[in-house]
């Protein structure tokens, strides 16, 4: 499984791909096809043992330097759901501010896992948070055959849990993210990535499971 790759002290070579800009006549809300299965490489390029308490154990999962994280990538796109067709992929997306991130089951039969692509620019209650909340929730996506389950990945991380990993003396550490990650099992995470002062360098500062909503806890959520 895909989580085990993400453990906290697991250092990785990863440019990380970036949100795909909308102008203001795109943001309609509309439910799009946007991601990719061959995103940019996200290898395992070792350990960073500055994250760990003295004598804390090291995490148990086994991985060669090089290892490649094979996942699908799931595009943020602002006023729209950017979804990706989800088989036997796990499905990486972000970074995450307060967007919902859904999975379900088309009407064709196909599993699907959504970027409700909301913006922390605008007020929760105008557009394009509404337009894109309103247009999700009048969609397939909600029918009751749909299996839809989803959650807000930033919610599980306080944001006073991210900036702890900025007191490293070193201040090799400049950023942290919040990542989604969705299983193949439909198992949600939340993946603190900590972004490095060195381009293309990343540290992971762990995960949390999080237990996902039903469609009327996500009703509730985004009306």
């Amino acid at each position: 499984m895909i989580e085990q790759y993400f453990e906290k002290g697991f250092t990785y070579d990863w440019n990380a791909p970036r949100p795909v800009e909308t102008g203001r006549t795109d943001m309609d809300g509309s439910i799009v096809l946007s991601g990719s299965s061959h995103p940019p490489q996200l290898r395992f390029s070792g350990y960073y043992p500055k994250l760990f308490a003295a004598g804390a154990p090291a995490p148990t999962t086994t991985l060669a330097i090089g290892t490649p994280i094979r996942h699908r990538w799931l595009d943020y796109v602002v006023g729209r759901t950017a979804y990706a067709r989800s088989t036997n992929t796990d499905v990486l997306t972000g970074f995450m501010s307060g967007c919902w991130i859904c999975s379900w089951v088309s009407r064709h039969g196909n599993r699907r896992v959504g970027h409700i692509g909301t913006t922390s620019i605008a007020a929760d209650n105008l557009p394009p948070n509404t337009t894109v909340k309103e247009f999700f929730l009048t969609s397939e996506a909600m029918d009751r055959g749909s299996h839809i389950r989803g959650y807000n990945p930033a919610q599980a991380v306080p944001f006073h849990e991210q900036r702890q990993f900025l007191n490293d003396p070193s201040r090799y550490i400049q950023i942290p993210h919040i990542m989604s990650l969705v299983t193949t099992n439909n198992e949600f995470y939340s993946i603190i990535m900590l972004q490095t002062k060195t381009p293309g360098k990343w540290i992971c500062g762990g995960k949390r499971r999080v237990h996902s909503s039903d469609r009327r806890g996500i009703q509730t959520a985004l009306a």
